[in-house]
């Protein structure tokens, strides 16, 4: 049986670790939503100060996000930002679309319950209507881009697998964007990306493993390929592009 000293102490000891987990999952968001740029320098001091915690969870964050990729060390200078290319995107793609596959494939061979079964048609239906509109506005593809991930996230429910997903999410975080915003989606990607789903959802249906998992990862594949054509896009203007000084960021067009 702990003393009071003793479970006072296992309390802290909890509590340094939740407070660690939540600096850690903070400076991960942050720099995959560009709010701290590429290459920018990691500073413990500063970051503490903004969230408001000491010193030693923050550096025990910054050596996690350094295992995870999404920081680079170099003795004497610290930890920043590491910026990726079109070559990282593509290459993390080629990783989720096999995982994606996976995924897929043991949602055939366990089967759909008829909850999933109904909302997946249904986001098939509500699709359907999204792509066939011709005025192609931010809203549209916002839309169309929550229908989207709620597809994905059916089959990722049916496969049952968590660590599969888990893997899967790891690479969400990784900050392609930046501080760079711009639209990738459009009439033509859409209307193809719904038309897969449609097939991937028909295979998943009849339980044909193997189909489903070359549909998927061929259609997250594609996906991928095209964001590193639009980066590499990005990559080759945004060095000639004037400034937007409102923003701090480069005009893409």
């Amino acid at each position: 049986m702990l003393s009071n000293n003793g479970m006072e102490a296992t309390i802290g000891q909890e509590h340094m670790a939740t407070r660690g987990l939540e600096v850690t999952q903070a400076i991960r968001e942050g720099i995959a939503s560009g709010e701290y740029s590429p290459g920018s320098r990691m500073n413990e001091s500063e970051l503490a100060s903004r969230l408001g915690v000491s010193r030693t969870p923050v550096r025990g964050a910054l050596s996690v996000l350094a295992v995870e990729g999404l920081l680079e060390y170099t003795p004497n200078s610290g930890y920043k930002v590491r910026s990726f290319g079109s070559s990282d995107i593509q290459n993390v793609y080629v990783v989720r679309a096999n995982l994606e596959g996976l995924v897929a494939r043991q949602a055939a061979i366990n089967g759909l319950s008829d909850s999933a079964r109904g909302t997946a048609y249904r986001i098939i239906d509500e699709t359907a209507a999204l792509v066939s509109t011709q005025s192609w506005t931010d809203a549209v593809r916002v839309s169309w881009e929550a229908l989207n991930h709620e597809f994905h996230e059916v089959i990722r429910e049916a496969a049952q697998n968590d660590f599969l997903v888990q893997m899967i999410r790891r690479t969400d975080e990784i900050p392609f964007f930046g501080l760079i915003r711009f639209q990738w989606y459009d009439a033509e990607y859409m209307r193809g990306a719904h038309q897969e789903h449609i097939e991937i959802l028909d295979a998943i249906t009849n339980r044909q493993a193997g189909r489903a998992e070359a549909l998927e990862t061929e259609h997250v594949y594609r996906s991928g390929r095209r964001l590193a054509r639009q980066w590499q896009l990005i990559e080759e203007r945004k060095n000639t592009s004037p400034l937007d000084t409102s923003t701090g960021v480069r005009k893409i067009g």
